[in-house]
């Protein structure tokens, strides 16, 4: 066989027999062009929705940082009746009062007025009321306080205060109670709401002064304005002093609304479309509304 014949003897291979050079380049070769699609349409895919996740998240952020359909933000000075009404603005706190307190006076306790928990650790809480408390003669017996309500309880206008305020829209209702469990007259244990803190209470107690009660080892309750709206002379000018050095710019955050439909929807969706979603203020507002509006689990107030 000549040399031409020698190099084209592969003409003469049988069909089915591979040549070794062209297996191993077929083992070389690139995906297909189809693998390649695929394989980009899945990463535009994850793309598109992780820009639609950080898009939400920005949004709800927004809203955060901006919602007022269930909020309002006032000057701190207007805690002081006689200084909202100077301003020409109703009162943006309810002080507890002999009208809206339901404590058998046999029980000798006397929680009116406004209270600022000094020491608190969670210094975006601030103040508290007592407003609608319900308690009955004889010792033992619990005390209840709907301090979730409207108005019952203060924040810092900060971004975190307004975080916190977002967790207690999202896992609790607004008629929740705090329930303080009094041996007498000067001893009680708090017990948180929720189960946050599994079995634990907090402890209450009397001290000498009858504008302080301690809430043992935490922080001290002062009285700064009385049922009468008068200002403690000494605890009002202190805690003027402390939260504006805390927070300059003066403002105080509180719930302006009963609705626990507003309350979540308003991290979602502008005011006007939140007040046609939930109608009426109240409790029982937005009670034909989605589950997710008006359903939480129970949840814990820092103080």
């Amino acid at each position: 066989m000549d040399l031409a014949n020698c190099c084209s003897s592969s003409k003469f291979r049988p069909e089915d027999e591979e040549p070794l050079v062209g297996r191993r380049n077929l083992q070389e070769l690139p995906p297909a062009p189809q693998s390649q699609c695929c394989q980009s349409s899945v990463c535009k895919c994850c793309g598109t929705i992780c820009c639609v996740l950080c898009g939400l998240l920005l949004w709800v952020l927004f809203f955060i940082g901006t919602a007022e359909c269930a909020l309002e933000s006032f000057p701190v000075e207007n805690i002081l009746p006689a200084t909202a009404q100077a301003a020409g603005v109703a009162e943006p706190f309810i002080r507890g009062t002999s009208e809206n307190m339901h404590l058998d006076s046999a029980l000798g306790l006397d929680l009116a007025g406004t209270w600022w928990m000094d020491g608190n650790p969670a210094t975006f809480e601030q103040l508290v009321s007592y407003a609608g408390a319900t308690g009955s003669a004889p010792y033992p017996m619990t005390m209840t306080v709907p301090t979730n309500l409207e108005r019952r309880w203060t924040y810092s206008t900060t971004f975190w205060a307004r975080c916190v305020i977002f967790y207690y829209s999202m896992t609790s209702e607004p008629e929740e109670l705090h329930a303080y469990r009094f041996t007498n007259s000067t001893h009680a244990e708090i017990v948180p709401v929720g189960d946050i803190y599994g079995e634990s209470t907090f402890g209450f107690e009397d001290m000498e002064s009858k504008d302080e009660w301690d809430r043992v080892d935490s922080y001290t309750l002062h009285r700064i304005i009385d049922a009468n709206g008068v200002a403690q002379p000494d605890f009002w000018p202190k805690f003027l002093a402390w939260y504006k050095g805390l927070y300059p710019d003066g403002k105080m955050l509180v719930y302006s609304s009963n609705s626990a439909c507003l309350r979540r929807c308003q991290y979602f969706l502008p005011c006007f479309a939140c007040s046609a979603l939930c109608g009426n203020d109240g409790p029982t507002a937005g009670a034909s509304t989605s589950t997710f509006l008006t359903t939480a689990q129970p949840s814990v107030q820092f103080g």
